[in-house]
């Protein structure tokens, strides 16, 4: 039963607006049988595995690349860059996940004047199972954890595993080992 005193219940609805305001959404995915969540915020699109295009004798930790929208991103191995143990099954449905790492600026030639614009810098990687979006507060999160209904969840930043410089600087060159 609700308490009798209105500036109690308003207090209440201000807290259950706060916690509502601590909530976040998150994609759920598995990358070489780890549970993970990225913030979905980040996603700018999810692509079947078909859309990959291997390029031979590229470096080991760059898969290939796919195309979203027009746009080729780099699709890397997720799970060598996060240290995880190497998983011969991509399990039963795999996915490409293209998320928003930053935005980068570009130079733009305008006739005679150059302008600078920012841009999202798009990266890929390859997971082997894309679960759910899933909203969690932030008192779910524990140690890097998110801790909520079903399993716990590892929460990674897509800024620690690519950076701008490490798939922007890809030329032709230097996807390939020599």
């Amino acid at each position: 039963m609700w308490p009798a005193n209105p500036a109690h219940h308003r207090r209440f609805l201000a807290d259950k607006r706060g916690v509502a305001a601590a909530s976040q959404s998150y994609l759920t995915f598995r990358v070489a049988r780890q549970d993970l969540a990225l913030a979905a915020d980040r996603i700018r699109g999810i692509l079947p595995p078909s859309e990959l295009v291997a390029l031979p004798g590229v470096r080991p930790d760059l898969l290939g690349v796919a195309t979203l929208k027009g746009q080729t991103v780099a699709v890397i191995d997720l799970g060598r860059k996060l240290g995880l143990p190497a998983d011969a099954s991509p399990g039963p449905k795999p996915k490409i996940v293209i998320v928003e790492v930053a935005a980068g600026a570009v130079e733009m030639a305008a006739g005679a004047e150059a302008a600078t614009d920012r841009h999202p810098f798009l990266a890929g990687f390859m997971a082997d199972r894309v679960c759910d979006v899933v909203v969690y507060r932030s008192r779910d999160l524990h140690n890097g954890m998110l801790r909520g209904e079903g399993r716990p969840r590892k929460l990674i930043d897509v800024g620690h595993w690519v950076t701008e410089d490490e798939v922007a600087g890809l030329s032709f060159s230097s996807l390939f080992v020599f």
